[in-house]
């Protein structure tokens, strides 16, 4: 039966509704974004440009690279005009020499090494000796106007003295920019020196620069390791002062926060003092709010465009979903009938195609269900019927071991009890999960019932423990040892069978060892080879109970357990099992002695 559904749809001219989802996507994100264009370019450019907070931490991060690399370059200077420098070590020659001809020749070679030292560094201002008893200054380039001790000390290493920045202390020079260390030295004389070094550094120049490039203003701060400022470049902030910033977070290298009425960025130098990159809070949400309020207005004529674009679509798309929920509907119900739909949508028209072709198939399947239902209940007839005949079987030997025991039978009354316990194990009605023990158990039984036709002895070593009790795959014991007696076993052989543990190696191991003609090398490779083989055309009567027993490992363990069957000519036979006992874990190989 064939209803006829049509919808007509003629707003757009293009038929699938991928091209017209990719018009009017086209259309709408073509419209805001030149509005977005026009309005929001240059704050969204200098947003995007400086990313305040990034370009805070890089512009800190150059200015503290650049001071420590100054501090340490002092540093190095100091070593060399210290007495164990190639400078300072001149020292004692010149403050003990015996002639002022031999002081002065000393004089001379300390001040050709230190005009070469600020030749090599053209930052160098002013490196000098200073007397603190007498206030006197020795070889300097230019000469301080002041005792060094004066500077705020931003950062103290034993004798080290590391100033914050401040104005120069050489006479003429007091507008440069400096920073300075000072380091204390003593020489043979047991005198007390100062070794007093200015290096330019024009900070606050820089800070001024970049507050002109973004139109805001920074101010930098020195920090010694107490958190009180050692240097500031505005007087909001003054020296000695406690500096603490509050709702700090990691950005880059550095940490952002609030402190009072500004932002800023904190940055610790690897020598224990830190640089503070501060911005007033007006001026870093300035740009912002100025952001906020053009996307706002920007979102909001979107949300109207998204709008009209939803209603567009809803007509669009809605209109053929609801004549398909209605046929979903239908066919909850039962109704499997086809259905032609005409949406005017190449997709839909699609969709509505398939949920026919998927109507007949369910009706197929139906019918393909009912059929199955059918012959399952026929195979479970035929299962009931197939296990009538074992049980009738073991009652049948049931009744004769009651018989035989009426008689006197014991020989029979055994065997007839030993023989039922082995086909009841091997058909699963007792000991449904087969462990150690019970193979053990069955193995027990059958060589019971073999000695009482064949003449043969054996040795049965087992090592008691809870092991014993490991789940294991059914009937893997007796088809090597009937492979033992039938084909390797004379009249007087004898068949030794050890059964032991280790916890180290995570195995069961269970050795079966006769004493028989044993097998040639042709033999026990044909053996290892079928044990491989799985094809149906493969599969030959040689080997059958080794096969079985690979295959019941294989499928109980998977790759975990290990078969291994060595042999010798007219020596006999030897087979090894490895069971896992935990068999998530695999058998650990035996320990190198």
């Amino acid at each position: 039966m064939m209803n006829q559904v049509k919808i007509a749809s003629k707003f757009f001219a293009f038929k699938t509704l991928k091209q017209r989802l990719v018009f009017i996507i086209v259309i709408e994100s073509i419209v805001v974004l030149l509005i977005l264009v026009l309005i929001s370019y240059q704050t969204i450019h200098s947003i995007q440009k400086n990313k305040l907070k990034t370009s805070m931490v890089v512009d800190l991060q150059q200015i503290t690279e650049k001071t420590t690399e100054k501090y340490m370059n002092m540093t190095q200077i100091s070593q060399q005009m210290s007495p164990e420098g190639n400078v300072g070590s001149l020292l004692d020659n010149y403050f003990q020499a015996n002639s002022n001809f031999d002081k002065y020749q000393t004089g001379e070679q300390i001040l050709d090494s230190l005009v070469k030292i600020t030749f090599a560094n053209t930052d160098l201002i002013c490196r000098a000796y200073f007397d603190p008893v007498i206030g006197k200054y020795y070889f300097y380039n230019f000469l301080p106007t002041n005792a060094p001790q004066r500077f705020h000390v931003l950062k103290q290493n034993g004798n080290f003295y590391f100033h914050s920045l401040h104005l120069s202390n050489v006479k003429g020079l007091g507008d440069y920019q400096v920073l300075s260390m000072l380091r204390k030295i003593n020489i043979g004389d047991g005198r007390e020196l100062v070794i007093y070094i200015e290096s330019r550094f024009e900070a606050k120049e820089q800070i001024e620069n970049l507050s002109k490039s973004q139109g805001m203003n920074y101010v930098l701060l020195q920090l010694d390791a107490d958190n009180r400022i050692q240097y500031s470049s505005d007087d909001t902030f003054g020296s000695g002062e406690q500096f603490q910033m509050t709702d700090e977070e990691t950005v880059g290298s550095g940490l952002f926060g609030k402190s009072g009425e500004y932002v800023g960025v904190r940055l610790a130098s690897d020598m224990g003092y830190a640089n503070v990159l501060l911005l007033p809070s007006a001026d870093y949400n300035r740009e912002l709010f100025a952001w906020i309020r053009d996307v706002t207005s920007i979102l909001l004529l979107a949300l109207l465009l998204f709008g009209a674009s939803y209603f567009v679509l809803s007509r669009l798309i809605y209109t053929p979903l609801t004549v398909f929920m209605s046929e979903m509907r239908k066919m909850g119900r039962g109704d499997l009938n086809t259905v032609s739909v005409h949406s005017g949508v190449i997709e839909f028209d699609q969709l509505f195609r398939q949920f026919n072709t998927m109507k007949q198939q369910i009706h197929n399947l139906m019918l393909d269900a009912e059929q199955v239902s059918q012959e399952k209940h026929k195979l479970e007839i035929e299962k009931i019927y197939h296990e009538i005949n074992p049980h009738f079987l073991m009652n049948a030997l049931h009744s004769i071991h009651w018989l035989a025991k009426m008689d006197g039978q014991t020989k029979i009354q055994t065997f007839i009890t030993e023989l039922n316990y082995i086909l009841a194990y091997s058909l699963g009605k007792i000991d449904k999960q087969a462990t150690v023990r019970t193979e053990l158990k069955m193995l027990h039984s059958y060589l019971h019932l073999q000695k009482m036709r064949y003449d043969f002895q054996t040795d049965l070593k087992v090592e008691e423990g809870d092991y014993l009790e490991t789940p294991t795959a059914r009937m893997i014991l007796q088809p090597i040892a009937e492979n033992a007696i039938h084909h390797g076993l004379g009249d007087k052989g004898c068949l030794s069978i050890s059964v032991s543990h280790s916890d180290e190696r995570n195995a069961v191991i269970i050795v079966l060892e006769d004493n028989g003609k044993g097998l040639t090398t042709e033999e026990l490779n044909s053996i290892k080879q079928t044990m491989l083989k799985t094809s149906d055309g493969d599969r030959k009567m040689s080997g059958i109970g080794l096969r079985y027993v690979h295959y019941m490992l294989e499928s109980f363990y998977g790759n975990e357990a290990i078969i291994n069957i060595e042999s010798e000519f007219t020596r006999g036979t030897k087979v090894t099992l490895l069971l896992p006992i935990d068999r998530e874990k695999s058998i650990a190989p035996p320990r190198q002695e």
